[in-house]
């Protein structure tokens, strides 16, 4: 018997892995309230955030310096 429903092949992540190997976030807000919950996990760890020029998304560094604006 054939099936109704058709398998939707999701690769929104394998896509976005071409370009970039960290982890991404939508917008800027997500992924400072991820920097945060990191930060609450170990106290000695300090995290930014940045938008990253070839995937557009945000992703989180453990290097302030080299932040861009």
């Amino acid at each position: 018997m054939p099936r109704k429903n058709k398998t939707i092949q999701h690769q929104p992540y394998l896509i976005n892995q071409l370009f970039c190997s960290k982890r991404n976030y939508k917008n800027e807000k997500e992924a400072q309230n991820a920097a945060e919950l990191q930060m609450l996990k170990d106290m000695n760890l300090e995290l930014s955030v940045y938008k990253c020029n070839l995937c557009k998304y945000w992703h989180l560094t453990r290097n302030t310096k080299s932040i861009r604006q």
